[in-house]
């Protein structure tokens, strides 16, 4: 075969790594809410109708109709839906490595979506006529995804381009929204801290002096808003922030005393717990 052919079907094969839905749920508020998570791969995330909230970091967002927003690698985020009225929205996972494929000399889709993520370019809300026709694309590409028909996988490629571009076109063209962060000061202030001390020992009644609230109250307030108790949000920030020391060169050790574990042990097990592979092997090429 020619080795053109070979290069299409690599990229054709990146599909995938990628997660593309359009649903609508009823009953969403009935144990499905998820705690703070992470992804290691972007997400473009469409509100389209219902009662909901976007917890995003220190940050919660009552969301309206149109609502856009793409969130970035390793962002704690989660959704909460306040009733069981119909909640519709689209979902679409892709990694960064579909991005660097995808580009061009002229048009570079991982630092576009770098600079459309969280914290940088923020929360758009699409027009009527821009909303429509989010969801008429990502339903084509839905169905031809799914599809066996020859040539749909060429199509499928086609019409996901087409989508990233358009995210990106949508977010020049549409105003960024201001919103109100509805996120009680409480859960700000407690994450706060523990972000600017998170190499230090960590406790709850550290906290509670700090931030000048009584420990059961900030726990129940932590765990309403964020579906993770304090001391998993703990963990789960001392090895994000051991990732990023690894990544920037530090060895395992260094990178487990700047972390905030005072257990070398404890470190090795709670990072490949949590990441699937040791420190000693999460910046090797050939992961």
């Amino acid at each position: 075969m020619n080795s053109k052919y070979n290069c299409l079907g690599d990229i054709c094969s990146l599909l995938a790594e990628v997660t593309c839905y359009h649903r609508i749920t009823t009953d969403f508020v009935t144990g499905h809410n998820p705690p703070y998570h992470r992804h290691d791969v972007y997400e473009i995330y469409l509100f389209i109708r219902g009662n909901a909230k976007m917890y995003i970091e220190q940050n919660c967002y009552k969301f309206s109709p149109g609502d856009f927003i793409v969130i970035g690698p390793d962002k704690l985020h989660r959704n909460i839906v306040t009733d069981n009225t119909p909640y519709e929205r689209i979902g679409i996972y892709f990694p960064e490595n579909i991005l660097k494929t995808l580009s061009s000399e002229q048009t570079d889709l991982a630092d576009l979506f770098r600079l459309r993520s969280h914290d940088n370019s923020g929360i758009i809300r699409l027009s009527s006529y821009n909303l429509k026709e989010y969801i008429r694309i990502t339903d084509r590409y839905i169905q031809t995804r799914n599809s066996n028909e020859s040539g749909c996988e060429l199509m499928s490629l086609c019409i996901m381009m087409e989508l990233l571009l358009l995210t990106n076109r949508l977010y020049g063209i549409s105003k960024t929204k201001k919103y109100d962060n509805i996120m009680p000061r409480i859960v700000i202030d407690s994450m706060k801290y523990i972000d600017e001390n998170i190499n230090s020992e960590l406790t709850l009644d550290k906290i509670s002096v700090s931030i000048n609230y009584s420990p059961n109250y900030i726990s129940s307030e932590f765990k309403k808003h964020t579906g993770l108790s304090l001391r998993e949000y703990i963990l789960d920030k001392r090895i994000e922030y051991a990732k990023k020391l690894l990544v920037e060169g530090k060895n395992v050790s260094d990178a487990c005393l700047l972390s905030g574990f005072n257990d070398y042990s404890n470190f090795i097990r709670s990072f490949k717990k949590k990441t699937g592979i040791s420190p000693g092997h999460y910046t090797k090429p050939d992961r």
